[in-house]
């Protein structure tokens, strides 16, 4: 049998959108394992970190994920002690997120971010990165236009 030659791939952004995620997501979990973390996890300590105390409703808001999602993350996050869950004194249906001791005993990982986006822009001008987070914000908000679900998530 003759060797092939490899298929050429379309040009897809969707294809080359969805490969990045996962390597992306790849490469986080992996830096993120030597912390016994998730990257779902590391999110929501970032919002603690900042601003502690928030409600479930507020952390699956800034997560991405919806409210089930989030407090299920939480749940897991509890179970490790990382944080506690305590009724809202000021919305009876209101659940708040504080960190313990061992939440902010993680707090020298809040510029993670800054990490990640190191090795991904490397070789990237400053420039080009800006142009690209704009343009990766049209890109979301078009698909959240076509799909109906309007809501797009703000990069920071």
């Amino acid at each position: 049998m003759a060797t092939k030659e490899p298929l050429d791939r379309p040009c897809s952004l969707g294809r080359i959108l969805t490969f990045a995620t996962a390597a992306t997501g790849a490469m986080c979990q992996e830096m993120l394992a030597r912390h016994d973390l998730t990257l779902a996890q590391w999110v929501i300590l970032s919002a603690l970190w900042r601003r502690d105390g928030m409600l479930v409703s507020e952390l699956a808001d800034y997560s991405g994920n919806n409210a089930p999602a989030a407090s299920r993350i939480i749940d897991r996050m509890a179970e490790r002690g990382l944080v506690t869950r305590e009724p809202s004194t000021d919305d009876k249906r209101g659940v708040r997120v504080n960190l313990t001791p061992l939440g902010w005993s993680l707090k020298h990982l809040e510029d993670f971010h800054e990490r990640v986006n190191a090795l991904l822009l490397d070789g990237i001008s400053p420039e080009e990165t800006k142009m690209l987070i704009r343009l990766l914000d049209r890109v979301d908000a078009n698909a959240r236009r076509a799909t109906g679900s309007g809501t797009s998530i703000p990069s920071g």
